[in-house]
């Protein structure tokens, strides 16, 4: 294949040999996974249930996740049916720079529906991991990982406090996304207190290397350089907790008696609301456009590519696991 085939990221070529290789290690960690699952699981046979019976219990542990899915996708529908309602109030200048975002986005109207509709699914999932942490169950979205989201959570709301230059607009923008985003950080607080508590300090030292990443590295879309700074250091400490929701899910004992069915909803939900941001950050801005310092807008995109194939790889991870479940069951039953 010609290495010449690939995208670019601001100055920077992602060669078609790098996804090659990107895609070798998620099989390469799937089958990690599923050899660390298999040895497990030759030693305790008999306790899986019959694969009917699975699936029928995880559409019903995942109702509620399906549910509130569904009422997000019909309200940013019901939003984008008003039509335009904000460009008869701008002037003439903005209104022919409106008109032609609307042009290159005739369904959505606006790129920024799909960061809209991310933190929708964001509040989702982890509304959905707050109220089933009280049943015992064990979430990579726990301790450590949801408190270095929640350090992006923290920095999102003050750069929407202190900016509106970060606000989305178009239909479902405005308000009600913003109020999401601020409504994320004391929810992630809840999933993630108990490490601060035992890892205070390693948790300081990756605020403060995220904190001079961010200052030597940030995009310039807001007058404010505090919110500029922060809204890097937002992605910096997503794509760490997706890090290490990657390596969770990779040394997790999934085989256990009473199966979490509503970790499949949030692998695949995680998937899909990265993949929003990754087609926003490579298609909504010209890398040339935008100013910065440092890597500027490319810190952004690796950012959240970087989060994707983490959350790709997570979601290999556990459904492979799932299926090498089912290939086992014959083997419990007869034993």
């Amino acid at each position: 294949m010609d290495a010449s085939y690939g995208i670019f990221l601001g100055g920077f070529h992602i060669d078609a040999q790098t996804f090659e290789a990107m895609f070798c290690m998620v099989v390469v960690m799937v089958m990690l996974r599923l050899e660390l699952f298999r040895r497990a699981v030759n030693g305790r046979p008999g306790e899986t249930a019959p694969s009917p019976d699975k699936y029928k219990k995880l559409l019903r542990e995942c109702a509620p996740e399906a549910i509130g899915t569904l009422a997000c996708i019909l309200l940013v529908v019901a939003l984008r049916s008003r039509g335009d309602t904000i460009g008869e109030s701008m002037d003439e200048r903005s209104r022919e720079a409106w008109e032609a975002i609307k042009a290159q986005w005739p369904v959505l109207m606006t790129a920024d529906t799909l960061l809209a509709l991310q933190v929708m699914l964001r509040l989702i999932v982890v509304l959905s991991a707050v109220l089933r942490s009280g049943s015992g169950q064990v979430s990579p979205l726990f301790d450590e990982c949801a408190m270095l989201w929640f350090g992006g959570a923290a920095a999102r709301s003050v750069v929407l406090m202190h900016s509106k230059a970060y606000w989305l607009e178009g239909p479902v923008g405005g308000v009600i996304p913003t109020l999401l985003e601020v409504l994320l950080a004391p929810l992630l607080f809840i999933l993630g207190k108990r490490a601060l508590r035992r890892s205070t300090v390693t948790m300081l030292t990756v605020v403060a290397l995220v904190a001079v990443f961010a200052q030597r590295n940030n995009i310039q879309l807001a007058d404010e350089p505090e919110a500029n700074v922060l809204f890097t250091a937002a992605h910096c400490f997503e794509l760490l907790s997706a890090v290490l929701y990657l390596a969770r899910t990779l040394l997790s004992d999934s085989d256990s008696q009473d199966l979490e069915f509503s970790l499949t909803f949030t692998h695949l939900v995680m998937v899909v609301q990265q993949s929003l941001a990754v087609y926003f950050w490579l298609q909504a801005f010209e890398p040339d456009t935008v100013s910065g310092i440092g890597f500027g807008i490319t810190a952004i995109q690796f950012s959240c590519l970087g989060q994707l194939c983490a959350y790709l790889a997570a979601a290999s991870l556990h459904i492979a696991t799932w299926f090498v479940d089912d290939a086992h069951q014959p083997l419990h039953a007869s034993l």
